[in-house]
């Protein structure tokens, strides 16, 4: 029999209490509601929320006005004076009608674009390889963007092969360009997740330590819409080995050989093979005491190559983990042309506590960049729209435009270039206007990443963008 001794008369009864105590909560949480601010509360922060917002009438919830998080009304960024160190001074921000339109020149020597559009020229003049080293967060992760970037420059400029890939990825079966099987074997290392390493990073912010017969396994696809990356010609394994070790590999359709990997004598050593064609190509390393491996680069001819360099996490900080003497072994054979920097959707909140910090974070950042790479041009692409819960409403999360005023303040102060990527976007509630879409859709439900077809539209976008800015070029060449 079960026991029911609960019911038992003369049992105190403590549903008043119960719907006494509801009600106190009740009573808190609509005094809450009516607060039109973040509260302070015995040192706690209570952020504005309203528990009616799904009830009230739509015309008696708070509007919120779009005007106020235009860049053109946001507080200057503070910049330090330099002039007694160098004569090098921050140029004036273009006009605001500008913003998200062109690529704001902030280059001390008022070069801008100029170097890395001459290298594009050299393609076909001189059949040069024109690379760009593009540092970002989880916004490009799996060639989201970059992808379409990469095929719409490719198909202009030329080229072939998706660049620098990792050796292992946590989004390996979310990346479309290309196929990396998951091998396992491999102990990874990266700017966010370092402990224990005491062995210095490679240019993407990761290093790899195989254990014995660990392997690697590219292919090329023709799946997805992508017209450059299903073969290649040239593979380049980047590595360090303290002596000489023996490894196999092979390509797709051809049976197994062995080869070696001589000894490092400076920061990196590069393995590399051509053949016309390649579709596929894997390795295997028996010995792996002594060994560590950097990266692929799989790439035919001359052409534009993209790098995507992509760490989930990575608010731009991180970056000073690389050291610069790293970063310039591997621009000696990889010889960049241009760098771009993509952060900023890490640091995003709804509040503006953070804007100092993370000012100071990314212009240690700008300034490691500029000592590693000191004559390449930079180029800042400001963080892109994020959307989320604004007083109750789904909006533009209110650090937004000021992180991106900032950015911009701070290429002006290093002499880099600026793409407000914000404004390009569309602005103010941008990404909440792009989750509208249907079939496909363009935004995923964090309201923060795009969706591959989203991707694709920003990536076709920024294509066009590099594009029209290298018709200027040639224009001022013409006159």
């Amino acid at each position: 029999m079960s026991d029911i001794s609960y019911l038992r008369p003369g049992m105190k009864n403590y549903l008043g209490q119960s719907l006494g105590l509801s009600a106190l909560v009740m009573a808190f949480l609509l005094i809450l509601s009516a607060v039109s601010k973040e509260t302070m509360l015995g040192g706690f922060t209570l952020r504005k929320m309203d528990i009616l917002s799904d009830i009230r009438p739509e015309e008696a919830q708070e509007i919120i006005d779009s005007s106020a998080f235009f860049v053109d009304t946001l507080p200057e960024v503070v910049l330090v004076d330099t002039s007694a160190a160098e004569p090098n001074l921050p140029r004036p921000a273009v006009d605001s009608m500008l913003f998200g339109q062109v690529i704001e020149d902030y280059t001390f020597n008022d070069k801008g674009m100029r170097p890395f559009f001459a290298a594009v020229d050299s393609i076909r003049i001189k059949g040069k390889k024109v690379r760009v080293a593009f540092f970002g967060d989880s916004f490009i992760e799996g060639d989201i963007l970059l992808g379409d970037l990469r095929d719409t420059l490719q198909s202009v400029w030329g080229g072939a092969g998706v660049g620098f890939v990792p050796i292992t990825s946590e989004i390996a079966r979310f990346r479309r360009s290309f196929l990396q099987k998951v091998q396992s074997g491999w102990r990874t290392y990266s700017i966010v997740n370092n402990e224990g390493n005491t062995a210095p990073l490679g240019i993407n912010g990761h290093i790899y330590f195989p254990s014995p017969n660990a392997s690697v396994h590219y292919e090329g696809t023709s799946q997805y819409a992508f017209r450059h990356t299903a073969a290649w010609s040239d593979v380049r394994l980047f590595y360090r080995a303290s002596d000489g070790l023996r490894f196999v590999w092979q390509v797709e359709g051809a049976g197994p050989h062995e080869a070696a990997l001589s000894a490092t004598r400076k920061s990196i050593s590069v393995w590399e093979y051509n053949e016309p064609g390649i579709r596929g190509f894997a390795a295997r390393f028996p010995q792996s005491e002594g060994l560590t491996l950097y990266g692929a680069s799989l790439e035919s001819g001359p052409g534009i190559y993209f790098d995507n360099f992509s760490t989930r996490g990575n608010s731009g900080g991180k970056l000073c983990l690389i050291k610069p003497e790293m970063i310039q072994a591997f621009d000696e054979h990889q010889q960049y042309d241009l760098i771009i920097l993509q952060f900023g959707l890490n640091a995003v909140t709804n509040s503006l506590n953070n804007i100092k910090w993370y000012q100071a974070e990314l212009d240690k950042t700008y300034t490691h960049i500029r000592e590693a790479f000191p004559n390449t041009p930079v180029l800042i692409i400001s963080v892109p729209d994020r959307g989320g819960k604004v007083r109750g409403e789904l909006a533009t999360m209110i650090s937004v435009p000021y992180i991106v005023e900032m950015q911009r303040g701070l290429a002006r102060k290093h002499g880099f270039m600026f793409y407000d990527f914000y404004h390009g976007m569309g602005g103010y509630n941008s990404m909440v206007r792009l989750s509208a879409a249907r079939h496909p859709t363009l935004v995923n439900k964090d309201y923060t990443h795009l969706t591959h077809e989203g991707g694709r539209m920003v990536g076709l976008q920024l294509g066009a963008l590099l594009l029209k800015e290298q018709q200027h070029f040639i224009n001022q060449q013409i006159q």
